[in-house]
């Protein structure tokens, strides 16, 4: 969460010092960016506060869709997301600016810096709220362990998906952004579509990494997506832009074309490759030992047979007690 909110501060010092005078602006700089650099504050004071609650979930809000997330990890398609974050998150601000920041450059990305930050700040005090566990912490491969002993309060901050949510909005509110000052179809097509497909392929790169549940990334996007519509249409001097059928048309083909994408992209580490054993699974005992073994005759009525005697021993390795199935018990 510090890569975008050290983008927001950079577009909000950046617009008012490349940004010409002028008599009469749509945006009040003074008090959107005070919006901004508050939004922005309430975003980053949760990292700062431990979580109170500490307690896997027994239900997922979506049933089985959420609880196949168990078994996703993945550290690569993790930096996968973060790097098209990023791009998603640079991409309006580049295209709605150009070469240089004129006065109505300097608004919209005025605008567009405030949308980051509002969605920012929600989706930080909403993890804070609700303290949801993420999928790796069900997850227990070697690589899941590691992890969540690795990212301390992070692992139980998966609602909602900040990826999405901020991916989303900055998709919806440059694409706005542009097709509100800008007639040439051809570019409000190329934002529409770029920017749901880096939206998508991020959201979908958080599934397949472990991090969140889908309900985690649906309800990310559509608050991110209502959020980069509301805060430019709250602006506007007149009626709000609408989308046209052909903005819709490119960004249903970039969501399409974008999670297909990501979902095609390899994305297995060797240190995941190792069996799963979630909380939906018999545990599976990786570490057998099987010692002083005999086999001799066993006398029996009206017969005899033969006895296999011995002793065999299992290990769970370092999962914790709270982890394990109830009905399971620590060794045989």
């Amino acid at each position: 969460m510090l890569r975008p909110a050290a983008t927001v501060l950079a577009l909000l010092i950046a617009t008012p010092a490349f940004a010409d005078d002028v008599r009469e602006r749509p945006v009040d700089q003074t008090v959107d960016g005070a919006i901004v650099a508050g939004a922005v504050a309430a975003s980053l004071a949760p990292i700062a506060l431990r979580l109170r609650d500490h307690a896997l979930w027994d239900r997922q809000p979506l049933g089985a869709l959420d609880a196949a997330a168990y078994d996703q990890l993945s550290r690569r398609a993790a930096q996968l997301s973060d790097l098209l974050l990023t791009v998603s998150v640079a991409a309006p601000a580049a295209y709605l600016t150009g070469s240089t920041i004129e006065d109505a450059d300097g608004d919209r990305l005025v605008l567009y810096a405030e949308t980051l930050a509002v969605d920012l700040a929600l989706v930080q005090v909403v993890k804070y709220l609700v303290p949801r566990p993420r999928p790796y912490l069900y997850n227990r491969s070697a690589a899941g362990r590691r992890l969540a002993e690795a990212t301390g309060d992070d692992a139980w901050r998966s609602f909602y998906s900040s990826h999405a949510a901020i991916s989303f909005g900055a998709a919806v509110a440059g694409a706005y952004l542009l097709a509100a000052s800008n007639a040439d179809p051809y570019a409000r097509a190329a934002a529409w579509a770029t920017g749901f497909a880096l939206a998508a392929a991020t959201s979908n790169l958080r599934l397949r990494a472990g991090r969140h549940f889908p309900s985690d990334v649906l309800l990310g996007g559509l608050v991110g997506s209502a959020i980069g519509y509301a805060v430019p249409a709250l602006h506007a001097s007149g009626k709000p832009y609408a989308m046209t059928r052909g903005d819709a048309a490119m960004a249903g083909l970039g969501l399409v074309g974008g999670a297909l994408i990501s979902q095609l992209i390899p994305v297995g580490d060797p240190d995941d490759a190792a069996p799963v054993v979630s909380a939906r699974m018999p545990a599976k005992r990786p570490a057998v030992r099987v010692d002083q073994l005999h086999l001799g005759p066993l006398r029996v009525r009206d017969g005899a047979g033969l006895a296999l005697s011995g002793r065999i021993r299992s290990r769970w390795g370092r999962v914790p007690l709270s982890q394990r199935p109830a009905d399971e018990p620590a060794a045989r």
